[in-house]
């Protein structure tokens, strides 16, 4: 593999002669997300994606993992949801997946509209959907980086998705190990540097890790006594024991060192790419862990439906109850806001929160997690299904998320899983003071932390009105206030300084996103399922994506503060308005379980407490 990453030195000639830079370009792409008509091979990085894949499938090295504490912890935990959760809620879930649409098979459904926009053909687009799955991502989250070398991370990180999702019962449909292969040559052959062999290195890990989990979950299934097997082991799973391990199986080490390892986040990391801060400051660790949770939220019946049990919200409900995951939406949105107002003196607290509400627009928007449909099929499903998932009523709905503070740490559940989060005083819960106090969460996001006060307060102003009707409005008149969301966001941009003329051509486009994901992802503006033909929510993702990576070709503080202002606003509407479709996501499940705990103790005579 070391071969591999290093091409001879006559085969390119470096770009940028900086080899003490942990990340660099041996030269310069060429593909064009969304304007090019396939993705370019190259010979280094093909032999690249070649070694690291047989690395990863190395019996040695899958041997090693199967060893290590993380795989341990693994088992555990699947032993302790199997136990505590499937088994014992078994008709209750089987009625939420019944609900849902199937998770998987998201590149085949985009593979025409691809073709809309220049894809060769369908065969062609499908390593295009691949490498601009991870764009989307690393374009709405790491905001400080070139675009060039953006796109880069993102292509080599289809490696990690490669053992993931092929032969998955949840398959993307991407096709096999040559298709990621195809995705990831391009930044196999381009990208230099330590942090990049480092990354690679993680990688191989990362996919064993991927490998071996499959093959200890088969094998958790067939124990008798899963409970004496947990005691066992040494007792239940710690947050902290999981947080560690989910880190590698869900590939965050060498997703984030790549993109941390360039200029932009060079003040808050050390040599490899390794955001330092987080060892310091819990607000911080807090927020880089949010890629984590808002996907395990987003997966909460899937993973159900597909046998998968590393996921700390299912985790959470087989250790302590349906009370363990209540609010657990409303506590991830206040994980953004407290890291910005942290004054703990530790760099990287803007750059984390960007972190945070990049992957909460990922999670919402990317197909292949269905975030809109699986909410509109749950509030659809008739019965206590529908009474769980619906819209908190007007007058309600800015209550919880407002009163949500947490508690001192790194993690949201003590080693017994209890929630670290919990409301405010009672005091502090009136109802006038709830929408100014989201006003200035809602701006804290959205500005630069030296906006001028007079102009912050002219924001907060503008939201503050805003979300009083968010709360108030009937259901029938919440899609009428998405141009105000658009409105919020042409006055933050003034605000920040941003609204240039190299600016105005993208500044449309970003706005009209706002409205579309008030629409269609917050307040679910239509009258039924669509028509798969509409292709909505894939040409809502992709338009996202094109849209943002786009304003890469802005100057570097004028782009940085137009992608800001978007990511801040469009997280605004979707966390701070009372309507956060993850907290419906989190809340109904926990009613589905406490209404089931309690018609199981009306039948054994048992009184609630």
């Amino acid at each position: 593999m070391e071969t591999a990453l290093h091409p001879a030195p006559d085969a390119t000639s470096r770009i940028r002669h900086a080899h003490e830079l942990p990340i660099y370009m041996v030269q310069e792409p060429v593909y064009e997300p969304y304007r090019s008509a396939e993705v370019p091979r190259y010979e280094a990085g093909d032999r690249a994606a070649r070694q690291v894949l047989s690395a990863a499938f190395a019996p040695e090295v899958i041997q090693s993992v199967m060893e290590s504490p993380l795989l341990a912890t693994a088992q555990v935990t699947a032993a302790q949801i199997q136990d505590g959760l499937w088994t014992p809620r078994k008709d209750s879930l089987a009625a939420l997946i019944e609900a849902v649409p199937r998770k998987g098979g998201e590149v085949p459904r985009i593979l025409d509209e691809y073709c809309v926009r220049h894809a060769e053909n369908r065969l062609q687009a499908a390593p295009m959907a691949l490498r601009d799955f991870i764009l989307l991502w690393f374009a709405a989250a790491f905001i400080r980086v070139d675009g060039r070398t953006l796109d880069l991370c993102g292509s080599t990180s289809c490696l990690m998705m490669a053992v993931d999702y092929v032969s998955a019962r949840d398959d993307a449909g991407g096709g096999g190990h040559a298709a990621y292969a195809a995705a990831a040559s391009e930044g196999l052959a381009c990208l230099a540097g330590e942090s990049v062999t480092q990354a690679l290195r993680d990688t191989v890990l990362v996919d064993a890790v991927i490998r071996a989990r499959d093959i200890t979950t088969t094998a958790t299934s067939r124990i008798t006594d899963l409970n004496g097997f947990v005691d066992a082991a040494g007792g239940p799973v710690t947050p902290q024991e999981y947080m560690r391990a989910r880190w590698w199986d869900a590939a965050m080490v060498p997703y984030h060192r790549l993109p941390m390892s360039a200029p932009g986040y060079r003040h808050t990391t050390d040599e490899l790419g390794t955001f330092t801060p987080a060892d310091h400051c819990g607000a911080i660790k807090r927020a880089l862990d949010c890629a984590i949770r808002y996907n395990e939220i987003v997966d909460i019946v899937p993973d159900c439906a597909n046998g998968e049990s590393f996921n700390e919200v299912l985790l959470a409900l087989a250790s302590e109850g349906a009370h363990a995951v209540y609010g657990y939406g409303d506590a991830l949105a206040r994980v953004t806001d407290d890291v910005l107002r942290c004054d703990c003196g530790a760099s990287g607290h803007e750059e984390a929160a960007e972190l945070a509400m990049g992957d909460c627009l990922f999670y919402l928007l990317t197909t292949r997690y269905q975030m809109r449909g699986q909410l509109q099929s749950l509030s659809a499903a008739g019965g206590e299904i529908q009474r769980a998932y619906a819209q908190r009523p007007p007058g309600t709905r800015l209550q919880a998320v407002a009163s949500t503070t947490l508690q001192p740490g790194n993690l949201l559940h003590s080693d017994a899983w209890k929630p670290l989060w919990k409301p405010a005083e009672a005091a502090h819960r009136m109802p006038a003071r709830w929408a100014a106090h989201l006003a200035r969460r809602a701006a804290r996001r959205s500005l630069p932390g030296d906006t001028a006060a007079r102009d912050r307060d002219r924001c907060e102003t503008i939201i503050t009105s805003l979300l009083v009707d968010c709360d108030n409005a009937p259901n029938q008149s919440l899609p009428t206030l998405a141009k105000r969301w658009g409105d919020v966001f042409d006055t933050v941009l003034t605000a920040a300084a941003a609204d240039h003329a190299p600016s105005r051509q993208h500044l449309g486009t970003l706005r009209e996103l706002i409205e579309r994901i008030w629409l269609h992802c917050v307040v679910n503006d239509d009258d039924g399922t669509p028509h798969p033909a509409q292709r909505a929510d894939e040409q809502l993702a992709m338009d996202t994506t094109q849209a943002l990576f786009a304003t890469y070709e802005l100057p570097p503080t004028e782009g940085l503060a137009v992608r800001r202002a978007f990511t801040g606003v469009a997280t605004s509407a979707v966390e701070l308005s009372g309507l956060n479709p993850y907290s419906r996501m989190t809340d109904g499940i926990s009613r589905i379980l406490l209404d089931t705990t309690h018609t199981e103790r009306g039948q054994t005579g048992d009184s609630d407490r």
